[in-house]
């Protein structure tokens, strides 16, 4: 074989193993939401982030309720993820999200950042939507949800 001849066949070899490679399935994409900064309600018992929605069937969001507050959710806890319509199956799940904290202490301004995967679900993760308790009076700034269809 000539030269030219090698070379074109390494090239479409090469061509060939990519596309084999390649993922070939849109179920297999995660998409991701830009940052969802959580904003206080006029109660002050609540703060929420904008609700994405991603199709008829699901939609993305967070709540977080304050603690010392007369509420039928748990005080202090932080609940982000993808949800379902009252009596729809939801077609998306969350799979990665992080959550950045901030607190306030003699004005100065302290953050931290936790990232939770759903691939080893905890007692946190419930049908794609987290729950979580922060831990020395932090409270959620914004999140980012990562997340892929499942059906």
């Amino acid at each position: 074989m000539n030269k030219k001849k090698i070379i074109i066949l390494i090239i479409l070899f090469v061509a060939i193993a990519g596309l084999a490679l390649a993922p070939v399935s849109a179920a297999t994409k995660t998409y991701k939401t830009g940052k969802l900064y959580f904003k206080q309600d006029k109660d002050k018992r609540y703060s929420f982030t904008p609700t994405i929605k991603i199709n008829k069937n699901t939609e993305i969001g967070g709540c977080y309720v304050y603690p010392k507050v007369d509420s039928q959710y748990e005080p202090n806890t932080v609940y982000v993820g993808t949800n379902k319509y009252m009596g729809e199956i939801a077609d998306y799940r969350a799979t990665k999200i992080i959550i950045k904290f901030k607190k306030k202490v003699n004005g100065k301004t302290f953050y931290s950042t936790k990232t939770f995967y759903y691939n080893k679900p905890k007692k946190e993760w419930l049908y794609g939507e987290l729950t979580y308790k922060p831990k020395n009076n932090y409270q959620p700034y914004y999140c980012i949800v990562y997340y892929k269809k499942i059906k």
